[in-house]
């Protein structure tokens, strides 16, 4: 169930990365005119949503949750992080632009958890593999 969760979930978000696009297209005219330092960090922030939602599209295909209860509620924290980090890349996509400094706190933050919740499920993988040996 959470595997297709995170596949659904991943689907909606790269939808979200194509309406960035159009908002970015729409409001700021494609960023044409717009200062070198805000457009880079721009796209950057768009292109985090698009990774974002094949993690989340990639996770969902291959999950499979736990039977041992401990390492079930791992796989659901690690999950729970990577939720977290996606609305959290997609709000600092809306807040945090443009701006005149370089330095974006939330979307940095985004990507230490989805780090943190991708690394949380492979090696939750990786125990289950010598598990199966």
């Amino acid at each position: 169930m959470l595997g297709k969760i995170h596949f659904y979930f991943g689907i909606i978000i790269v939808i979200i990365f194509l309406l960035t696009g159009q908002y970015m297209h729409h409001t700021f005219d494609h960023l044409k005119d717009m200062e070198l330092m805000n457009r880079a960090l721009f796209r950057a922030g768009h292109l985090y949503i698009l990774l974002f939602g094949l993690i989340n599209v990639s996770l969902g295909t291959h999950f499979r949750i736990s039977d041992i209860n401990f390492v079930k509620k791992i796989q659901l924290f690690g999950s729970a992080i990577i939720f977290i980090a996606t609305f959290l890349v997609i709000y600092g996509f809306f807040t945090e632009l443009p701006t005149e400094q370089i330095e974006r706190p939330l979307t940095r933050n985004s990507l230490y958890l989805i780090l943190f919740g991708v690394s949380v499920h492979g090696l939750i993988s990786l125990i289950k593999k010598k598990e199966n040996k």
